[in-house]
């Protein structure tokens, strides 16, 4: 077989340039970490990293959105804290304002400190955080949440709910709304007198309100109305009728006194007429929602108005009070879920952050080099390469004349 000088240099050149390639290629998988450069190198290995990373970049992100949840409920929950305080405060001086020792000037300060606390309140209620939004509006994050009007404080925001996904399936809420904190609170449960010759006072405030939640029926108005029935006899007697004339189960009898009070769920109930007079009629009235800032501020006139005495001011101070612990209540309950979406929040960021982990070490056990291996294998090449170096040499001294 003939074999041209041609051939032998091309054959050596070639070899050299392999080698060369080789050489270059392991000096990659160091310099980059890479075990996989191309998908040639490994079309599974390959695959299957790139869907690993996609999982760390999407965890990655769920764990940002974590932290700003983490932010917003931190925020909010700060803001509820201060207003909570201030409400307290109210209370403690909605107590003391139905001290029998205060006096005029004693009710004006009274009211004077109740607008400062009002203040403060609606500053917590229109709060902003770091960028601006509004916490309390919903959707309406640039539209402040209670204005005054003049006469009251309403709510402008909307009922919209934000929510964050944390995980490939859980979202949770990043906002409360005025709406739902501050205005979906009931005042307190009263009833109607409907006949001249009636008079009901709630006396037991947890009794009626229990009554009123059982009995109270929204789709027929009629069904509210209940008449006290007197019957003259030794002893005079009385019994509770339903709105159509009907014994109630069980039946609600007993002796009647014109003037003495009947009792009746929470409810003292004042007859003046004699037994055996017309039935005389009231009601349970129609459920109320308003926010405290209005709650205030009908307490404020009550207490700055020195006409305002005796029952009348009593019943102003209990709408007042019950007001204010119902509205304490709402925002104890959104404490609660703040508190219980952060501990979900925790949990599934503990979970995200366990499988980051174990996607980041099988990612890198399928694309990342071992770098022993990586150094041997390069001084393998560099080692064929300076062979490729010492053959070439040899061969390119070759001539057929070397031997004439």
């Amino acid at each position: 077989m003939r074999v041209s000088s041609i051939n032998l240099y091309q054959s050596s050149l070639n070899g050299v340039l392999n080698s060369q390639q080789q050489v270059e290629k392991m000096n990659q998988h160091l310099i980059t970490n890479k075990k996989l450069l191309t998908a040639a190198d490994g079309p599974s290995d390959m695959s299957k990293t790139m869907f690993l990373t996609t999982e760390i970049t999407l965890t990655e992100q769920h764990l940002k959105n974590g932290t700003l949840l983490e932010n917003a409920l931190n925020f909010e929950e700060s803001t509820l804290d201060g207003m909570i305080n201030a409400m307290q405060r109210a209370r403690v001086l909605g107590v003391q304002s139905g001290d029998g020792l205060n006096g005029e000037a004693e009710r004006k300060s009274l009211a004077q400190e109740l607008r400062q606390i009002q203040a403060q309140m609606v500053d917590f209620m229109n709060s902003q955080n770091a960028d601006g939004s509004y916490v309390f509006s919903g959707f309406q994050t640039q539209k402040q949440p209670y204005v005054f009007d003049g006469t009251n404080y309403n709510y402008q925001g909307d009922a919209g709910v934000n929510e964050l996904k944390v995980s490939s399936s859980v979202y949770i809420q990043s906002n409360d709304t005025g709406q739902e904190v501050f205005d979906n609170v009931f005042k307190r449960f009263v009833t109607n007198d409907l006949s001249g010759n009636i008079n009901t006072t709630i006396t037991d405030q947890k009794a009626y309100d229990s009554f009123h939640k059982l009995n109270y029926d929204p789709i027929t108005p009629a069904n509210n109305t209940f008449q006290v029935q007197t019957t003259a006899g030794a002893p005079d007697t009385y019994e509770i009728l339903d709105s159509g004339g009907a014994s109630l189960v069980p039946p609600e009898t007993g002796d009647y006194v014109p003037g003495q009070s009947i009792n009746f769920n929470g409810i003292d109930i004042n007859v003046s007429t004699p037994a055996g007079s017309a039935n005389e009629s009231f009601e349970l009235a129609p459920p109320e929602k308003d926010n405290v800032l209005n709650m205030l501020s009908e307490y404020i006139v009550a207490l700055e108005d020195p006409s305002l005495v005796g029952d009348a001011y009593v019943e102003k101070q209990s709408d007042f009070l019950v007001g204010l612990d119902n509205s304490l209540e709402s925002v104890n309950l959104t404490l609660g879920s703040i508190g219980a979406r952060g501990n979900s929040l925790e949990a599934v960021r503990s979970a995200a952050s366990s499988m980051d982990l174990i996607n980041q070490k099988s990612r890198a056990s399928l694309s990342e080099v071992d770098f022993a291996e990586a150094v041997s294998n390069l001084q393998k090449a560099e080692l064929a390469l300076n062979t490729s170096y010492s053959s070439y040499s040899r061969i390119s001294q070759l001539s057929l004349f070397n031997y004439l």
